[in-house]
């Protein structure tokens, strides 16, 4: 029984797909599902994905599960995969592997997305705060008059 040689493939995921944790659950998927490759972040915004591929069973159930985890992360937005059979096998270490071009241009773009995100949540608590402020306020405005009736009725 001979071996079934493996196909390598190349996936352009696009979307919000980097800076968002994305490149992890990749790895973490390939290990699942014993897929051999390499994800890394592309200068036009899209990961990559080189891997190899047994079957178009394995290949198709990779990109369903890829395309599943943005329903689990609300960070990350697919907005296509496009995939590419490549004329050549690469042997591949095991598992999925992240390549970084530049650790601490990717750590400080990570913290840049970081602290968008900060900003965010702080913007929606100060509108929460201006709310609550309001509610307060109507509170305090109806206790008065449910003290002048109380006084009313305790004068009757």
């Amino acid at each position: 029984k001979g071996e079934i040689m493996a196909t390598t493939y190349e996936l352009k995921i696009y979307g919000k797909v980097q800076h968002v944790g994305f490149r992890d659950k990749i790895e973490n998927l390939g290990q699942a599902l014993c897929i051999d490759g390499v994800v890394y972040n592309y200068k036009d915004g899209t990961v990559r994905i080189l891997a190899n591929f047994d079957d178009e069973e394995t290949k198709e159930l990779f990109k369903n599960n890829i395309k599943f985890l943005e329903r689990k992360d609300k960070l990350i937005n697919i907005e296509k995969i496009e995939e590419k059979e490549l004329n050549t096998f690469i042997e591949f270490p095991s598992g999925i592997n992240r390549i970084s071009a530049d650790d601490l241009m990717e750590l400080n773009k990570k913290l840049d997305e970081g602290v968008k995100y900060i900003k965010l949540i702080f913007g929606s608590l100060e509108e929460l705060n201006v709310k609550v402020d309001k509610q307060t306020e109507l509170l305090e405005k109806v206790n008065e008059k449910l003290d002048r009736i109380i006084e009313l009725l305790e004068k009757n």
